[in-house]
């Protein structure tokens, strides 16, 4: 999947394949209800008319295309590139559109009649991106020089021209009110110019993602700012701070094009990975990525149905309600330093781990607790069986203890790890259970023999902090530890 565009209303999502084929999408089922076909090679771009009623797009085979998106039909195929054509944009006023190209020139045309209006060859370079401003008048493009260049739409001549960067700028993007652009670089780099100026010098730059940027758009309210990269990510940013507010991890190879939805509840990505996935945004659940507490917080988890969330600390534990961001419920005093908190996966039961050397199980309907008594030291680490019966817990005493989460019995103790017990976990099918201590040991425990099955140890040096996890719906397990690494094993 190459690229994707919304309509102007929202109600339609057009989609480029590396086929040449463009699909297009209802967004109130998401089912695809019309393939357009006519390109013989893949659809880098595309772009709706401001009517809704065209649809733009551009190929590596050399053209590009006007559609009618009701009809699916060819208007105007628009011939002139010498090589792929890379970036298409509609003008604001619907009257002219623009094509860019490997082969260095940005052309205009005229939209109804798909006659060449002009030919802008100040490009030194390749040309990846292209964006009109908010009145129309002005058009910029960027590329593999490094360059900002922006020209009179009205004219073709060349109005204002960045300084040279180190850098070849792979994507820009004008902000929703026109005082700003957004430029996307290959080092991964984001940066905000002031589009209004005189001059165009280098604003606000951060680093944005570990490889290139491909793409990246504005949200309507201009709060939001979005990218895509080749490190197979998705980001949500602060226009203004810079401030990083949501990373979407789920695509498996390299993420081409990101759009948002004209009413800025949906954030779309196009991936060499062959899927197109749709992101939620929420302004509200955004603005409560950080709560205000009074003292460190040491661990937290939701509640299986995603409703609440818990946190442990020095002080007493606490339940936010997960929409809102108010806290719902103090715990009881007793319940301070906390070092592990677990949902138990029927909501029934909270496990809590702390530094008194037990581990106290909750009962979330009767809010009564039950201490669990064994372990010598303070408990790090807890963790429910899928089917809720069995607790493990593990701690500085080097051992992980069963429980049986319904009468409260102790069962069986697993030892052979050579320290601190930091982190445990349950398989998804309840048959093993995985656990990480302080010296950097990962051990893999079968639960119907109990016997050990598998050790490995990493040399992690000084950073010694070690977690593991089961990959949901599977038997891989992840691994992360203190110098900053993250292995997946079988």
């Amino acid at each position: 999947v190459w690229s994707c565009a919304f309509s102007p209303d929202g109600k339609f999502l057009a989609v480029g394949l590396f086929n040449g084929d463009i699909s297009i999408y209802d967004t109130a089922t998401w089912k695809r209800i019309q393939v357009f076909q006519g390109h013989q090679f893949a659809v880098a771009s595309l772009d709706y008319s401001p009517n809704g009623q065209q649809i733009l797009s551009g190929s590596y085979d050399e053209t590009a295309r006007l559609w009618n998106s009701e009809t699916g039909s060819t208007d105007i195929v628009l011939e002139g590139h010498s090589d792929r054509v890379t970036a298409v944009a509609f003008s604001p006023t619907g009257r002219q559109v623009a094509t860019a190209s490997d082969d260095k020139l940005v052309r205009l045309w005229d939209a109804r009649t798909g006659a060449a209006v002009f030919v802008l060859t100040d490009n030194t370079g390749v040309v990846s991106s292209i964006a009109y401003s908010l009145d129309g008048n002005r058009i910029a493009s960027t590329g593999r020089d490094g360059l900002i260049r922006i020209f009179d739409a009205l004219t073709g001549l060349l109005v204002l021209e960045s300084c040279k960067g180190s850098d070849w700028i792979k994507c820009l993007a004008y902000s929703p009110n026109g005082q700003r652009i957004a430029t996307g670089s290959e080092r991964g780099r984001l940066q905000l110019w002031e589009a209004a100026a005189i001059t165009l010098g280098p604003g606000q730059e951060w680093t944005a993602h570990t490889n290139e940027i491909t793409s990246i758009a504005f949200s309507p309210d201009d709060r939001w700012i979005a990218s895509s990269s080749s490190d197979r990510t998705v980001k949500l940013w602060d226009s203004r701070s810079g401030l990083l507010i949501s990373s979407f991890v789920s695509h498996t190879g390299y993420v081409n094009c990101v759009r948002i939805s004209p009413n800025g509840s949906y954030i779309a990505s196009a991936s060499y990975d062959q899927t197109l996935r749709l992101w939620e945004v929420n302004s509200s659940s955004l603005g409560l990525d950080s709560y205000d507490l009074p003292d460190q917080q040491l661990c937290a988890t939701y509640s299986p149905d995603g409703r609440q969330l818990i946190t442990g600390s020095q002080r007493p534990m606490r339940q936010f309600n997960a929409d809102s961001g108010d806290v719902d419920f103090v715990f009881p005093n007793h319940l301070h330093d906390i070092k592990r908190i677990a949902f138990s996966p029927d909501g029934l039961q909270i496990a809590i781990g702390s530094k008194n050397r037990g581990v106290t199980l909750w009962s979330v309907e009767s809010r009564a607790a039950f201490v669990l008594r064994g372990h010598i030291s303070f408990v790090g680490s807890v963790a429910f069986s899928p089917c809720s019966r069995w607790l493990a817990s593990g701690g500085w005493s080097s051992k992980v203890r069963l429980w049986d989460t319904r009468s409260g019995a102790a069962g069986r103790v697993l030892n052979g790890h050579e320290g601190t017990v930091q982190s445990l976990e349950f398989s998804p099918d309840g048959c093993w259970i995985v656990s990480a201590c302080l010296e950097g040991t990962i051990s893999l425990w079968e639960t119907g023999t109990w016997e050990l099955k598998a050790k490995r140890t990493i040399d992690i040096g000084r950073y010694r902090y070690n977690v593991v996890a089961y990959i949901p719906g599977c038997l891989q397990i992840a691994s992360c530890h203190g110098d900053g690494t993250i292995r997946l094993w079988d």
